[in-house]
């Protein structure tokens, strides 16, 4: 499948079909789909095959002490990139053993800053004969399609893949924007316009249900290990002590929230408040999302040497899916004297991770912060299509 043949090819490769193997997985469990899950297998089995090819390109390549100190980073990237996927290949593994789980594990969903979902195109649906690209769904409702699977075809990721009727896409979106698309693949809305005037109607309303003690910890044990790793590419790039402070205290939380989660399920299990099934996939997903965690950790501490620039590093946060980057506030900033939440809603739909303000670090930042000039924001952008 793959056609890396260098190892920038090979490491952005890895880091993309990692993110896209999470999403997979995530929802695959969310619908005990069978199909999703041999997905999440066959991509699993495409990081294997790029590590075991990045190990020999760089065993090839090193001819000396300092060369393989500064290779160094590339080798720990590489196995723990490997190691994420391996994590959601757990996940997904649940589907197959067919474990199916109750209602209140897909409530989840409506918490996250992102959900993961699929729907089915509709034989009235707009979005037939269309691609991502074409259809202007990513710049204008903030939809990223995770992939295509298309029955006895196999598996698409391209971004100028035509959408027929029948395919099953799996995407990626805020809730609001996720609920417009959905719209939109039904049949139900006729143009990309009228999803945007839905998703500005939505936006600032909260989900109803509130959720319990160990979903919340759930919720949050997931965000953060996402956000690990995010941050972790960010100080091997730079070191920035505020950002390896962060680092090991959220590696501490997450933890401390697999201990919450284990001692809170099996108290329900116990009481016969959630079924075994749920009872399985909330520990399954607390140790993949301490294990995603982990493989964070050795991406932030695998410099062995500040070897600088890492210009492969450097491509690999900005080619990948999910990109990176640190951007300056000044009096020209489209971003000036708005809110976080009026920033992040904006034509393109990146997530604000951190505020640097007077030399501090706010991380998470709430969404009525009024972005100042001087300040500084660590973002993360899903590419869009015309970037590819």
């Amino acid at each position: 499948m793959t056609n890396a043949s260098s190892v920038k090819e090979i490491l952005i490769e890895m880091k993309t079909l990692s993110e896209i193997c999470i999403d997979l997985a995530f929802a695959s469990l969310m619908y005990s789909d069978e199909l999703v899950a041999k997905q999440v297998f066959f991509i699993e089995k495409e990081i294997d095959d790029l590590y075991k090819k990045l190990l020999t390109h760089l065993s090839l390549s090193i001819k000396s002490t300092s060369m393989a100190q500064q290779f160094h980073i590339y080798f720990t990237i590489g196995e723990a990139t490997n190691i994420i996927s391996d994590s959601a290949a757990d996940i997904a593994s649940l589907v197959q053993r067919n474990i199916v789980v109750d209602d209140e594990i897909k409530e989840l969903q409506n918490h996250m800053e992102q959900v993961v979902d699929l729907v089915r195109i509709n034989e009235k649906s707009i979005l037939i004969g269309e691609s991502e690209l074409s259809s202007d769904i990513h710049d204008v409702i903030g939809v990223d399609i995770v992939g295509i699977i298309r029955p006895e075809e196999g598996f698409f990721t391209e971004y100028n893949k035509i959408m027929k009727e029948g395919d099953l896409v799996i995407f990626r979106a805020p809730l609001e924007c996720a609920n417009a698309f959905i719209m939109l693949a039904n049949g139900e809305i006729t143009s990309v316009d009228e999803a945007r005037v839905r998703i500005i109607e939505q936006k600032e309303k909260e989900p109803e249900k509130k959720l319990r003690k160990h979903q919340e910890l759930l919720v949050d044990m997931k965000e953060k290990a996402e956000l690990l790793v995010d941050f972790s590419y960010i100080l091997a790039l730079e070191d920035l002590p505020s950002i390896k402070n962060l680092i090991i205290q959220t590696e501490e939380e997450i933890d401390d929230f697999q201990y919450k989660i284990i001692e809170e399920v099996l108290s329900l299990y116990k009481n016969d408040k959630i079924s075994k099934n749920t009872l399985i996939a909330y520990l399954r997903m607390a140790d993949s999302f301490e294990e995603i965690a982990d493989a964070a950790v050795k991406i932030a501490f695998g410099i062995a040497t500040k070897h600088k620039p890492y210009r492969i590093l450097e491509a690999i946060v900005d080619d990948s899916s999910e990109a990176l980057y640190f951007i300056s506030i000044n009096t020209d900033s489209p971003y000036l004297n708005k809110t976080v939440r009026e920033a992040e809603q904006t034509g393109d739909y990146f997530q604000i991770l951190a505020l640097k303000r007077k030399g501090k670090m706010i991380f998470e930042p709430e969404g009525d912060v009024i972005i100042r000039k001087g300040d500084g924001l660590i973002v993360k952008e899903f590419s869009s299509p015309e970037d590819e």
